[in-house]
């Protein structure tokens, strides 16, 4: 006898799938589409300080433009109605790109240009995509759903970005790299398109129903914050975080240190692309090689970092991955050997989850739920704020020393220097201690340096 299910279990059951669809639409697409940017910035004969400065700039602009996405989605009206717009414009963005490798000519200015515009779509559509999720899928199934849901939007990025280093290298065998990237193009623009009109197939809104915003009536939450996890209570009556002022303190505090780490980290980020690609001569076979490497040892390890966190707490988490990441960058001047590198980055992987599962447990605990869609905002801003200043103070450092071998060891150098003295800043951060149950994470780009720019999926948290 088939099963015979209720009409709104049916309802239920296909809103899933079609989310399930988005995922991995766009996780192909971001395999694939804008985390070749830089090599295509090369590609088109830009400089190896325009190929560093395209892969971090434009974060910048997604960052304010997140800003005032609630006037947008009042002007819309709608959160269904924002989030597929700004997915369909984001899988547009992608078309100038497939004529420029076409014709094989892109200024500087107009890659930038469209690198904001993916940029801006993609984080601007953030807040309402979180909000209006939360009336698709039940509080009851939220965290095994979007568990299953992050692990196959890794799954689809991996096979994007393993399929486009493929297709460039084949390309690029027969002196045809340039077609090799209006392939990949032209690949990620259907993947976003696709991926838009799932999300166009989920039911409106209440806000799209009703006539009127939610984002109004100050209630979105970020879609790039999705922990899924049970924060322990401090139950000690004296505990200082129990003060609402000063764990606002140590949040602030805790902020202060992801940016000014990432702006020492961004400092040498950007330009793991051309040193690869241009100083080491590396074929994009290569290139993709040392990049999947760091992306699937970060995506392993996420698991065990987890079990680490619940047994030691997400404080001593952070410490780990802080103190890992520091003599990262500094390794890339002892040896350009395929091998030697390929478990640099297998370091790195381990050591970016670490870091950012640590980080986003401890500023997520920080926040009281009634304020955390505000002050992740301003987190997003002060994280694309500080990649915009790393990168741009590193291109001014490059330049200023010649752009050569010595200036990239220099970059090197300082990065990992830098994070070292960021410590200062971790060492007198009371942080909270977690019992970790599970984390959902979105990915939004992937990097040589860091594996993939990752934020979690506030929609499935549960404390």
């Amino acid at each position: 006898m088939t099963a015979q299910h209720s009409p709104e279990t049916t309802t239920l059951n296909r809103n899933l799938t079609r989310s399930m669809g988005d995922a991995a639409c766009f996780g192909g697409m971001v395999g694939c589409g804008e985390s070749y940017l830089p090599a295509f910035a090369l590609a088109v004969g830009m400089s190896d300080t325009a190929a560093g400065l395209v892969g971090s700039v434009p974060l910048f602009v997604g960052g304010i433009l997140q800003l005032v996405s609630p006037t947008g989605i009042r002007w819309i009206g709608g959160l269904r109605r924002w989030v597929v717009a700004g997915a369909t414009l984001q899988a547009l963005a992608f078309i100038p790109l497939i004529v420029a490798a076409w014709v094989g000519e892109l200024s500087l200015g107009m890659i930038l240009l469209i690198a904001s515009l993916y940029w801006a779509t993609g984080l601007a559509t953030g807040p309402a995509w979180n909000t209006w999720v939360e009336e698709i899928v039940p509080s009851g199934i939220r965290v095994r759903f979007f568990s299953r849901r992050s692990r196959l939007q890794q799954v689809c990025t991996f096979g994007g970005l393993v399929a486009a280093g493929v297709t460039l290298h084949v390309a690029s065998q027969y002196g045809r790299a340039l077609w090799g990237f209006t392939a990949i193009f032209v690949a990620a623009t259907g993947l976003r398109l696709a991926s838009a009109w799932f999300l166009f197939q989920h039911p409106r809104d209440q806000a799209e129903s009703n006539g009127s915003s939610t984002a109004a009536n100050g209630q979105l939450a970020g879609e790039d914050l999705a922990i899924v996890a049970r924060p322990a209570a401090i139950n000690e009556s004296n505990h200082p975080l129990r003060d609402s002022a000063f764990r606002n303190r140590a949040a602030g505090r805790l902020l202060a240190y992801l940016v000014l780490m990432q702006v020492f980290i961004q400092i040498s980020g950007p330009f793991f692309t051309p040193f690869m690609l241009t100083h080491l001569q590396f074929t994009y076979g290569e290139f993709v090689w040392l990049t999947s490497i760091a992306f699937v040892s970060k995506v392993l390890s996420i698991a065990f970092w987890g079990r680490t966190a619940e047994k030691f707490g997400a404080d001593r988490l952070l410490w780990m991955g802080g103190i890992g990441l520091i003599p990262l960058s500094s390794f890339w001047i002892f040896s350009s050997d395929l091998v030697y590198l390929t478990f640099v980055q297998i370091i790195a992987g381990i050591a970016w989850a670490a870091y950012e599962l640590g980080f986003f447990l401890s500023f997520f605990d920080l926040l009281p739920r009634a304020r955390r869609t505000k002050l992740l905002t301003i987190y997003n801003f002060a994280n694309t704020a500080a990649i915009c200043l790393g990168a741009v103070l590193g291109a001014a450092i490059f330049n200023r020393l010649g752009a050569d071998e010595v200036a990239y060891d220099w970059l090197f150098g300082l990065s990992a220097v830098g994070r070292l003295l960021c410590l200062a800043v971790l060492a007198g951060t009371p942080l909270p201690h977690h019992a970790v149950r599970t984390i959902a994470l979105r990915i939004l780009s992937v990097r040589v340096n860091s594996g993939s720019i990752t934020s979690p999926v506030v929609a499935g948290g549960d404390d």
